[in-house]
């Protein structure tokens, strides 16, 4: 569990594109090529055991034993498909979600800078407009020299001298205007320069963004695509595999969870334990409802015995894990979900809705706490000492 995330700001097709990840995915500023597209490892139908096959079977005990192996072997396939998939989902909409942050950054940057070549080039035609009304006005005489012309006019002394004193001051006028002519002509060129520069970025980005979109939405595919075979198979599987045991279909599903717990505890006390480790942005919400998850939150906790004075230390504990959004992600732990679950797929024992359902996480992240530190206080006194829980 780690320190809280920040949250993005959620512009070309690039980002239309990018925009929908919010709206289809639950899902980091240098922009990677996108990772290949996750493909589900499959289940063909020939692989799962028919009626028949079971009550073959189970008139042989070796052959129920087998038979009951292979059923586990094909549960534990599916839920282990299922969660690869999730976490990988998840990190795929995390990488979509910063690269539409990168796009963002510099779509900003180089609105700016052409907004600056604009204003540039307005001022250096204007520059150079003054200037050319100077040097006219100098050159009225038909292209000769100014002074000399007043000369050979015969004036007398003390107005030649009145229009010498003119020329001389027109000649610095149009000296100054020449040169910052020229000076907003360098600015108009260099910024021009820059925006062509910033706007070939921004399509580069808004290109890397759609490709990173693009796998985030194959990588969410495929993991639907898992939740929904294990979905359609898995109460089958259970029943068969009880059929064979002579159980009951609701015990071997409590034994299987059982036994995952079992190796979730075992694999958090393996896990390092501390530092903040560094976050990347989260993706762009989906349908994050951090007031809405509070609620239920606190109408869950009474089942656990736990009054407000507990509900304040969840409040504190998740605000700092996640802010309570229900697609929180740590790029760096690889931390999932309000509870901050390590991986997400954890959360699956509590629905396969896990990625995006903000009551799932809550109801799994209500029983690590309880299991785990007794309380939300309890465990806000952990992450208060050691920040994180």
């Amino acid at each position: 569990m780690r320190k809280p995330l920040t949250a993005l700001s959620p512009r070309s097709r690039g980002v239309s594109r990018a925009a929908a990840l919010g709206a289809a995915l639950v899902i980091a500023v240098s922009v990677a090529s996108p990772a290949a597209a996750v493909t589900p490892t499959s289940f063909r139908t020939a692989d799962y055991p028919s009626w028949d096959d079971v009550q073959a079977a189970k008139a042989n005990e070796s052959t129920a034993q087998a038979e009951a192996d292979r059923i586990v072997s094909l549960l534990d396939g599916l839920r282990d498909e299922s969660a690869r998939l999730g976490d990988e989902a998840v990190r795929q909409g995390a990488a979509a979600g910063e690269a539409k942050a990168a796009f963002d950054a510099q779509a900003a940057v180089a609105d700016t800078i052409s907004a600056q070549a604009t204003a540039a080039a307005s001022a250096a035609a204007s520059s150079k407009r003054q200037a050319g009304a100077v040097i006219a006005q100098m050159t009225r005489t038909g292209g000769v020299d100014p002074t000399l012309s007043l000369v050979l006019s015969g004036a007398a002394d003390d107005d030649l001298l009145s229009k010498l004193s003119a020329i001389s001051k027109l000649s610095e006028t149009s000296a100054q205007d020449l040169a910052s002519a020229t000076a907003a002509s360098n600015t108009a060129t260099a910024l021009a320069e820059q925006a062509t520069a910033a706007e070939t970025e921004r399509q580069r980005l808004s290109e890397a963004a759609d490709a990173s979109y693009e796998t985030a939405q194959s990588a969410s595919d495929a993991a639907d695509a898992a939740v929904a075979e294990q979905q359609a198979n898995r109460d089958r599987l259970y029943q068969q595999l009880a059929v064979l045991k002579n159980t009951t279909a609701a015990v071997e599903q409590a034994y299987a969870q059982s036994q995952e717990a079992i190796a979730a505890e075992e694999q958090r006390r393996n896990e390092a334990s501390g530092g903040e480790g560094s976050t990347s942005a989260p993706p762009p919400d989906l349908a994050a409802d951090p007031a809405g998850a509070k609620a239920y939150a606190q109408s869950a906790i009474g089942a656990y015995g736990w009054g407000s004075g507990e509900f304040q230390c969840l409040l504190q504990l998740w605000t700092r894990e996640s802010s309570w959004r229900v697609n929180a992600y740590n790029e760096s732990s690889g931390a999932y979900g309000i509870p901050q679950s390590l991986p997400g797929s954890k959360m699956a024992s509590s629905g396969d809705d896990w990625r995006t359902n903000a009551a799932t996480q809550i109801n799994w992240g209500l029983n690590y706490i309880d299991s785990r530190y007794g309380s939300p206080c309890g465990a806000w006194a952990h992450s208060e000492a050691t920040n994180w829980y």
